[in-house]
């Protein structure tokens, strides 16, 4: 034990000027190893494919490696906006010191994200494309503003492809774990109530900060359906204690005419009343958007015998055509599409058919990356060009594309398109080197979990930290020294590996992502346990081994 304090003292006077939590540098693969069950968390939440979720976070975040993922668990960016609450941490980037969202773990960051993409109305029609699709949730995502590059989509796909991540798209969950989705899904149709009959259709109210994609994803129905059921247009926001119907409404109503009162208008009126507004609109003579005069009557169940009086005749926003031209050797290719507010069945059409960001648009469009041009890029190679000229005039290191573009030596050809990520200066590719510091133990984590983040053994740990059992305590500063070959190997203690380790359940946690953390089957795990583990809390603890 004299040996292990003297060792200590040493070490001390050698990392004194390192930062709180410093970690070692992640590569690629264990980025991948890391956080791939999260994006299949994921994937099984929100229907996002893993392999986009997966190549966002490493090309957002460095693989893990920025300051915000470091020190803010935010592997996507996310600023703070007029709605967070949480932490913070203060970044330069489109402006000097922007606000960042500051999470307790990087799966809050995961969920964030997915939520993000559920909750904007632009991204609503993403949802309704198949998880295995990452080439359309590519292009929709740049259709629906979620970068400014144009050339974003060709570059995920890229990424994705040649490194295989659309792999874990494919990935299969136990039929254990789907049970345990199915019953944490009903739970949450359970926070909407119980459901009202309208004219004899089921339908909910909306709550606060929902959106039409989570409801459609929380009843397990398209959110094309959400839309056709309600007669919505794509322009229309989910709102708190709106009436949302789960099937289609009626033809007629269960009373004949309604006079027109202020505040009134044709929508309102059919989802009050259960019926189709295609039929208020034949039987009044009327045009979507025209406004009846107050007190003129409603005929619901009939046709109006004589013309409705029009106070704001307004009409619903014209369809815009453009014409795409695409001109290859000996052919040209012309493709008119019309840009308009109609809600069709085929996701990539209603992608297809949006009408583009502009000004008015970003004043209530919270987008997460809408300056972001410079995310990543290609790069055409020009005669001449090496791949350390390449990299040096984009301050980046040769590794760095090598990883990108999934080379194996330095060899490239004119004409061919690399990619360059500014976040990824270097992919790290060699082992990472011991990098002394602290930890600040935070809410939930074990020594073995602390062991695994920094690659070192659990006996290792307790040994220049001086403990003896297992126990460590919230905001305990742990000395971290990552040692190859172990040098105080003669003296750690000798752990049993069958030893039982329990870990403490995080914020937003699930049973399948604590199975994918550890890399045990959520079968063992139940065993483990008693079988007492059909619904976790935060703060219980549960056996892992």
């Amino acid at each position: 034990m004299k040996q292990i304090i003297s060792l200590f003292l040493c070490l001390l006077s050698f990392i004194s000027f390192a930062q709180d939590d410093v970690k070692p540098k992640l590569t690629v693969e264990q980025y991948i190893e890391k956080y791939s069950a999260l994006a299949v968390e994921e994937m099984y939440r929100s229907h996002i494919p893993a392999s986009i979720t997966l190549a966002q976070g490493i090309l957002e975040s460095g693989n893990g490696n920025s300051r915000l993922a470091t020190q803010a668990n935010n592997h996507f960016g996310i600023k703070c906006k007029n709605t967070w609450t949480g932490q913070t941490l203060f970044e330069d980037d489109d402006a000097p010191q922007e606000c960042f969202r500051k999470y307790d773990a990087a799966i809050d960051s995961y969920r964030d994200h997915s939520d993000f993409l559920m909750n904007g109305k632009r991204y609503a029609f993403l949802f309704d494309l198949d998880s295995k699709d990452y080439k359309a949730w590519a292009f929709g995502l740049k259709k629906a503003g979620y970068a400014t590059n144009p050339q974003y989509p060709e570059l995920i796909i890229s990424f994705i492809e040649k490194h295989n991540l659309h792999k874990y798209d494919e990935v299969k969950i136990s039929e254990e774990e789907q049970t345990e989705k199915a019953e944490a899904k009903a739970e949450i149709v359970k926070t909407y109530g119980k459901e009202i009959i309208i004219n004899g259709v089921p339908a909910i109210t909306a709550k606060a900060n929902e959106s039409y994609a989570q409801i459609a994803l929380n009843y397990d129905i398209k959110v094309y359906n959400i839309y056709k059921f309600n007669d919505l247009q794509k322009d229309d926001e989910c709102k708190t204690g709106d009436t949302i119907y789960l099937k289609h409404k009626k033809n007629k109503a269960e009373i004949e005419t309604y006079a027109f009162a202020k505040g009134d208008n044709i929508h309102s009126i059919s989802q009050r009343f259960g019926i189709k507004i295609e039929k208020i609109l034949s039987r009044n003579n009327l045009v979507l958007n025209q406004q009846p005069a107050v007190g003129q009557l409603i005929y619901l169940n009939s046709n109006r015998p004589q013309a409705i009086i029009i106070a704001d005749n307004t009409v619903q926003k014209d369809s815009v055509e453009i014409i795409k031209t695409e001109i290859t050797p000996n052919v040209i290719k012309i493709d008119t599409i019309v840009l308009n507010e109609t809600v069709y069945e085929d996701p990539k059409k209603n992608m297809e058919t949006m009408y583009p960001i502009n000004e008015n648009t970003l004043s209530y469009f919270d987008t997460l990356e809408e300056k972001k041009s410079e995310l990543s890029f290609f790069h055409t190679v020009q005669a001449g060009e090496t791949l350390y000229g390449i990299a040096k005039k984009y301050n980046v290191k040769v590794d760095a594309l090598q990883f990108l573009n999934a080379m194996k030596n330095n060899k490239i050809e004119i004409g061919q398109k690399l990619i360059v990520n500014p976040n990824l200066p270097s992919a790290d590719t060699k082992e990472p080197q011991p990098v002394p510091g602290f930890h600040i133990v935070r809410h939930g984590e074990t020594l073995f979990a602390i062991s695994k983040m920094y690659n070192i053994s659990v006996s290792d740990l307790k040994a220049i930290n001086t403990i003896e059992n297992n126990d460590i305590k919230i905001d305990q500063r742990l000395i971290i020294v990552p040692v190859k070959n172990s040098i105080i190997a003669e003296n750690k203690p000798q752990i049993d590996t069958n030893d039982p380790y329990y870990y403490q359940v995080e914020k937003g946690e699930t049973l399948f992502a604590i199975s994918r953390k550890f890399n045990v089957s959520v079968t063992i795990l139940k065993q483990l346990n008693n079988g007492n583990l059909n619904q976790i809390k935060v703060g219980e603890k549960i056996r892992i081994r």
